[in-house]
């Protein structure tokens, strides 16, 4: 019989969310790359299994037990490798195939919350996938998953002991110390901090191309932009100059980007964070993911230093705090969640970077689909883009930092948005990054969003307005 273990407030969130959106993938999240060698699909299916006695996230299903969603963890490996054959396919037809099995949903009540597949075009071209509920991984998890699986694969190739140690904590660790914190006057502390933080303020919320459905298809899609590698060092000392981090500069460029696309005076932005805090958790697999809320203020004299100088305050408040969960705030706040969303965050902004030296995670990071491949374990591995949270929110704008540019990744829901109107919100970040850098010091105010081309055909149309 498998354990019963109780479930973190995010997991418990997502659980509520799944039930809101049953047979939806939305909340499926992954990370593949592409074999362009022959790999021995037995001896991977082998280290997918050593995997999963490894982590115990990788052997729960998730299911209510006396009206309460647990946790039942199994003794033997749920899911090994799975093989799909698609001979001569083309590039299109692969990238759908791994969308879909991306994408296609989970029923973590029986099969647990993360699947294992081989996608073969050839004896020498293959996709592997690892993809999970968001209930049991993140973003790291996935990494964890994906590198123990092919440290396991090269240990088996060269004839060296196959199993890994097992990680030094354990998820229920982790949910023992939520526990003991939210009890503690400290968890009352943040509370407060939170809850006063959020007295008053709106989610930030650009106009939409169409009413909110009663009943979101939580479809989505991901407009992509690279900032260039002319744009980094510029960004790099201009925060330096502002005393604030990279991505503190950033996040008040955004925020005054949508200020002036808004004309909201005050709002309220939220950021993803980890809450893998503690060394112990380092490898251990599961969701650790938190949302901050960040809090924007804007007056006719607010300058883009300004901005950024107020954001990284908010940051740094903010994971001082990151322990108190999201969705406790919503409820003490007096906002619940609903099926069109959460009511404090709507828009989220975040940025991923490679602190890590490994070459597998550079390779996922750095590289590009279609780069130079890296030799690894007798393979030649290179990355496969997948996409990723696409309909969970509004709109989520994720900069992923590498060695030598920044790329922006908008994420929106395709309920309420046009391609077009993403493209344009994306033209303005851009256009509000130039205008900082050039003078961090000129007030947002001044900040014009449109070009002169836009400009004009919109005065063309009649309307005699613009976004500043």
């Amino acid at each position: 019989m498998p354990s019963r273990h109780p479930l973190s407030h995010a997991q418990g969130a997502l659980w509520f969310l799944s039930r809101l959106a049953p047979g939806s993938g939305v909340y499926n999240t992954g990370v593949a790359l592409r074999i362009r060698s022959a790999v021995d699909a037995t001896r991977l299916d082998l280290a997918v299994l050593q995997t999963a006695a490894r982590h115990e996230l990788l052997r729960s299903t998730f299911d209510e037990v006396d009206g309460e969603p647990v946790r039942l963890l199994h003794e033997a490996p749920l899911n090994g490798l799975e093989v799909r054959q698609l001979t001569n396919a083309d590039d299109d037809s692969v990238r759908d195939a791994v969308r879909a099995a991306l994408i296609s949903p989970f029923a973590t009540e029986s099969g647990g919350a993360f699947r294992f597949l081989l996608l073969r075009r050839s004896p020498t071209e293959s996709v592997f996938l690892v993809a999970g509920h968001h209930i049991a991984t993140d973003a790291t998890s996935n990494w964890l998953v994906l590198r123990d699986v092919m440290e396991t694969y090269r240990r088996l190739t060269e004839g060296g002991e196959p199993s890994l140690p097992a990680p030094g904590g354990s998820y229920d660790a982790y949910v023992e110390k939520e526990t003991a914190l939210l009890a503690s006057p400290r968890g009352a502390r943040m509370a407060g901090y939170w809850r006063e933080l959020c007295e008053g303020a709106d989610p930030v919320a650009i106009p939409t191309d169409r009413p909110r459905p009663a009943a979101p298809s939580k479809a989505g899609r991901t407009h992509h932009v690279d900032l260039g590698e002319e744009r980094l060092e510029p960004l790099r000392e201009a925060a330096r100059a502002s005393g604030v981090s990279l991505f503190s500069f950033l996040l008040g460029t955004f925020q005054s980007v949508l200020h002036r696309f808004t004309r909201q005076n005050g709002f309220l932005v939220g950021c993803p964070t980890t809450t893998r805090l503690s060394p112990a958790m380092r490898e251990v697999v599961g969701n650790f993911i938190n949302t901050l809320v960040f809090r924007a203020d804007f007056t006719p004299g607010t300058t883009f230093r300004d901005a950024a100088r107020a954001a990284d305050e908010q940051v740094k408040n903010g994971l001082a705090r990151v322990g108190y969960p999201f969705e406790l705030l919503t409820r003490i706040a007096n906002r619940p969640r609903t099926s069109a969303g959460s009511s404090l965050c709507r828009i989220t902004f975040n940025m991923i970077g490679t602190p890590n030296p490994d070459p597998l995670l550079r390779l996922l990071l750095d590289g590009e689909d279609g780069s130079a491949p890296l030799r690894y374990a007798d393979l030649l591995l290179s990355p496969y883009e997948l996409p990723q949270a696409e309909g969970q929110l509004d709109l989520a704008v994720s900069i992923r930092q590498s060695a030598g540019s920044l790329a922006v990744d908008f994420r929106y829901d395709v309920d309420l948005f046009d391609p077009a109107t993403i493209e344009q919100f994306a033209g303005y970040f851009l256009r509000g990054i130039d205008a900082a850098l050039a003078d961090p010091d000129r007030p947002v105010a001044r900040l014009r969003l449109m070009d002169a081309a836009e400009l004009a055909q919109l005065l063309a149309l009649g309307t005699g307005g613009d976004h500043g």
